[in-house]
């Protein structure tokens, strides 16, 4: 559990540290003082917790493949979730901040900005934002295994499952599904 407290608390906090960094480059648009030391000092630790983020994702990407090999059907239902339903907020707040930044882009050129390379620079941070959801998915696709293997889910629910682990929101509703159909199995503890 301590790994999934750590991984849940790094992408917060990557998260928050890329809210400082917003809010330091757009004050120092306004004031026209960039504010140079503060605004390496974020981007060096967006990059860190970048980095320590995504050994903590191949940590338990193994994690999860270890407790798939064990069979240890409970730990993974309870580690998915507390991941899936503990990052809802974090995706809540990603898409806001990026919503808000592509406005604040769209009103200040006037609508011009759809015209220019400008959009193509979120695609940066959908593609972070999509590769944490990959990582925080590895255990439900465990999970969905594990169930498939134990208690026959059917090949087409276990595709589509999988499919659904893969999608933003659908994620979400898979896990969901799987957790009110699949209980805690008194004999798989």
């Amino acid at each position: 559990m301590k790994l999934i407290r750590n991984m849940l608390a790094g992408l917060y906090v990557n998260l928050f540290m890329v809210i400082a960094l917003i809010i330091t480059l757009l004050r120092g648009l306004i004031r026209y003082n960039s504010g140079n030391i503060l605004k390496s000092l974020l981007i060096a630790a967006v990059v860190i917790t970048l980095i320590l983020n995504s050994i903590l994702a191949v940590k338990n990407i193994i994690n999860t493949y270890r407790l798939y090999k064990e069979r240890q059907y409970n730990l993974l239902r309870k580690y998915m979730k507390v991941v899936k339903l503990g990052m809802i907020p974090y995706f809540i707040i990603n898409f806001v901040i990026y919503i808000l930044l592509f406005m604040l882009f769209f009103a200040a050129s006037r609508g011009l900005v759809i015209f220019t390379p400008i959009p193509l620079l979120f695609i940066i941070p959908i593609f972070f934002t999509y590769l944490s959801m990959l990582f925080t998915s590895c255990y439900g696709i465990g999970f969905a295994a594990i169930v498939n293997r134990e208690k026959n889910l059917g090949s087409l629910k276990f595709i589509v499952h999988i499919l659904f682990q893969l999608c933003f929101i659908l994620d979400v509703v898979s896990t969901i599904i799987l957790l009110l159909k699949y209980n805690q199995d008194s004999r798989l503890i």
